[in-house]
Order: structure tokens, then sequence, then C-alpha cells
């Protein structure tokens, strides 16, 4: 059993990434991924500033909803994930403070997102009310613990993994964040960032314990932590990351990269 990837770039356009997990037999799993959105809700130009030619123009959750259900209808098991940092980047956020993530991502209907650095932007209250609170769908981070009175107000509102029922079959999603949160957010003093494949490992032992056989780790780390993920925590099949806004190309040739004035490339 391998994943064939095709992952999209990490770049803060509204891009949509898909990889097609071949197990044994005739079951097929296609997980479409998202990764550092950053309120990107409408469409941008190809530097992700203001759109102000629609014919150049990508992106934006209209595009994103289109395509999710077009490979929804033609493919029988399909996950909808997102690796991260959906708030902070544009009026957006500034506005809704996060309940446009909320509203979205339950319209979409995403099966599983993972917390990254900026949704602890407007501290840990932020994160709850709205997101928290309003997403119907799970929240995840195995390396994220909470200590003090903090406790028992967030307990049960993000989890280390969810178990999900695909067709015939489960897969389990185990979450992850950088530990560097701490020192790139506002998440306050009780919440605790582990290391990432310290915290990782046994829950995903825990998961082969209750006969899960396909487990993709879900995180906002980078990609070098995403690579040492994928060598060192045992079990784990497939590793969808953000937060480096890394590059991945998978075409033929090689890829022409340019510098915009505003810094993006």
């Amino acid at each position: 059993m391998g994943p064939r990837a095709a992952p999209a770039p990490a770049l803060r356009l509204l891009a949509l990434g898909m990889l097609l997990w071949r197990a044994a037999g005739a079951w097929e799993l296609t997980v479409l991924h998202t990764n550092d959105v950053h309120s990107r809700l409408e469409q941008t130009s190809e530097d992700s500033s203001k759109c102000v030619n629609a014919s150049r123009c990508v992106g934006g959750v209209a595009r994103l909803s289109t395509k999710v259900q077009q490979i929804r209808r033609s493919e029988p098991h399909v996950l909808l994930l997102d690796a991260g940092d959906q708030y902070q980047g544009t009026i957006w956020f500034t506005v809704y403070r996060g309940a446009e993530v909320a509203h979205f991502m339950n319209a979409l209907r995403y099966d599983a997102m993972a917390l990254g650095n900026h949704e602890f932007d407007n501290g840990v209250e932020g994160l709850i009310d709205p997101l928290l609170k309003e997403a119907r769908f799970p929240i995840l981070s195995a390396n994220i613990k909470a200590k003090g009175p903090l406790a028992s107000q967030i307990s049960g509102l993000y989890l280390p993994y969810k178990i999900i029922p695909v067709g015939d079959e489960v897969v389990g999603i185990v979450g992850y964040t950088s530990k560097e949160t701490p020192f790139l957010s506002n998440p306050g003093r009780n919440l605790v960032f582990e290391d990432e494949i310290t915290a990782l490992q046994p829950e995903v032992d825990k998961l082969k314990t209750l006969n899960v056989n396909k487990i993709i780790a879900l995180g906002h780390s980078g990609f070098e932590m995403d690579k040492l993920i994928a060598q060192k925590v045992k079990g784990v099949d497939i590793v969808v990351g953000g937060h480096s806004n890394t590059f991945l190309y998978t075409g033929q040739g090689n890829p022409l990269q340019q510098r915009t004035i505003s810094g993006h490339q």
C-alpha cells in the first residue's frame, strides 16, 4: 500500500492539492488538501495580490468549491483536508475574525483541519470562538497540550486524532502544529507545544491498536519537519503539511520561478 502523490504548490493562493492512495484490491482514496489559505477567499492575481485582470486571476473559494464538487462526483472515496493557517491575511479576517473560516469550511464540508500558528493570532479566545465552537469538522493537533484553567475550557474542542469512515474502510488523521508557535503567534501561557515527532508516535501507535491501518499525518510545521515525520514516525502512510510555503513541483521539465516586486515567488 502506498500513496501516489501529486501535491499542489504550497502557495498562499487558494490551491488544491490531490493525492491518490491505491491500496491492495479495489479500494482507492483521493485526498484533497489545502494549506496556508490566509483568508484568500476571493480570487487573486498570480502573485496573491488583488485581482485586477480577471482573465489572469486564480484561486478563491468559488473555484475551490467547484473543483471539490467535481472530484466528489467522479471519485467514490474522497477526503478534504486543511493543513492550517486559514487565519490572517486579508480584510475578511480583519472584519470577521475567523467566522468566515468556519462558514466556508463548513460549506465545503471539510473532513479535518490541523491547527496552524496563525490560528492563535487573536489568542486562544479568538481560536475557541468562533472556529473551534463553530466548525462542523474535527480540528487536530497531537502536540498541543492545555494546562491550568484552560484545560477544561478547551477540552474536546480540538483532538489529537480522528478516525474517519471512508466507504468500507477507516482512515486515521493525526494532527500536529509547529512547536515554534509561541514565538510566532499568541497562544498564551496555558498551551504547551511539544516536539512533533515525540507527540505523534504514541497517537499513531494508539491508532494501530484500534486496527486503523491507513494513517495520515496532517500538520503545520514546515517541509523539513514534514520530511522528518515521514522518516521517523512509524506507521504514518501519508504526510500532508503546510507552513513553509514550499514549492513542490511534480510536472515535466524544469519549473520557472520568478520573484515579483512584492516579494512573492
